[in-house]
């Protein structure tokens, strides 16, 4: 079938008549605009009304409005946690040993600068001293540290066997009983030399100790006028020193040296080997006179082990000497071709320079 081409024009050529009820609909549209427009200027009008009035009247009124939150934009909003935060790392750097510490120093130059605050390191070293005060230190507590806890023993002029970290105490009254003994009520002599002392009481008072922070080590040491190879040792020493002495010009350069003040020769029969030192202010404490309950910290009675025990203002060490084939002996020592005819005890000081305190103390026990 064949289309005309007045019926193409009229489907596509054509001009479209707009659909029925379009022209109504837009008058009624722009007639709702129109009022609503109207009905907003009568609002406005009786608002300008009432305030006018209001303000007539003295009267001021606000209306309630809704509250909206302010919006960070995407470059202004910043994340509150910061890996590089000062505080949270000062923080964690109590819960650090020395060694952590300085492996947390070399990762870069931001964290390096944390530790190395003098604070950090006093913190630490207290912490590991575990003592609860502190004194006024001439060198940075870094080096403090390092000083208290290496494990260089040097002073001795014989061999060193073994060796045991007790500890750390506080000396403030600049003034010390030195004792040998630990059986019984501590003896407090009041006059005479250091010999007549340990002679009549087997204790010595010494004076002008240098106050503050001191450290404690036992040592085993080879027997000093044992000539013998097979001998691996009988001298036990208390030995304790302020917890700078190794930052010390005088220490370090050899000026400072020991000096004998005292010995006792104690008989053959006697039971165990010990020393100890007591903040003569801090005697009558329940810490300290406790040191004294051997019970409570020397083992039992067959344990040859050397033992030692420290308190705030004291330290001591005792070691048990066994019989071993008719002849006594620490227990790892080897000292079994000799005669034992007693024990002799001997009080070395070290004082900072001739006239300066007393930095450094050694008790010591050597077999007969």
């Amino acid at each position: 079938m064949k289309l005309r081409s007045s019926d193409v024009e009229g489907e596509s050529g054509g001009k479209r008549k707009a659909p029925e009820g379009d022209e109504n609909g837009g008058r009624k549209r722009k007639l709702a605009q129109s009022n609503d427009l109207q009905r907003e200027d009568d609002g406005r009008a009786k608002r300008r009304i009432v305030q006018s009035n209001e303000l007539k009247n003295g009267k001021i009124l606000r209306g309630i409005h809704g509250c909206v939150s302010p919006r960070c934009s995407a470059h202004t909003y910043q994340s509150r946690f910061s890996w590089f935060e000062q505080d949270i790392w000062t923080y964690i750097t109590r819960f650090l040993d020395g060694k952590s510490l300085v492996m947390l120093g070399a990762t870069n130059k931001w964290f390096n600068k944390i530790v190395m605050e003098d604070t950090v390191w006093r913190f630490v070293c207290l912490r590991d001293l575990q003592v609860p005060e502190t004194f006024p230190v001439s060198s940075s507590w870094i080096k403090i540290y390092a000083s208290a806890f290496a494990s260089l023993l040097s002073g001795f002029d014989t061999v060193i066997i073994d060796w045991m970290r007790i500890g750390a105490f506080v000396l403030d009254s600049r003034t010390s009983l030195l004792t040998e003994s630990l059986s019984g009520r501590l003896k407090v002599p009041r006059e005479g030399t250091i010999e007549q002392m340990l002679h009549s009481s087997g204790s010595c008072v010494i004076n002008e100790i240098k106050s503050g922070i001191w450290i404690a080590d036992l040592q085993l040491v080879r027997c000093p006028v044992c000539d013998l190879s097979t001998c691996d040792g009988t001298m036990q020493t208390l030995d304790a020193r302020h917890f700078e002495l190794f930052l010390s010009e005088g220490y370090k350069d050899g000026s400072w040296e020991y000096n004998l003040i005292g010995s006792h020769k104690l008989q053959k029969d006697a039971g165990a080997a010990c020393g100890a030192i007591f903040d003569l202010k801090h005697l009558k404490e329940s810490s300290s006179s406790g040191i004294l309950n051997l019970k409570s910290w020397t083992g039992e009675p067959n344990d040859s082990q050397p033992k030692a025990v420290i308190a705030p203002h004291a330290v001591a060490v005792h070691t048990r000497l066994q019989e071993n084939e008719g002849r006594k002996k620490y227990n790892y020592n080897y000292f079994t071709n000799l005669k034992i005819a007693g024990i002799l005890v001997k009080y070395h000081t070290m004082k900072a320079g001739t006239d300066g305190d007393i930095v450094s103390i050694r008790i010591s026990q050597q077999l007969l």
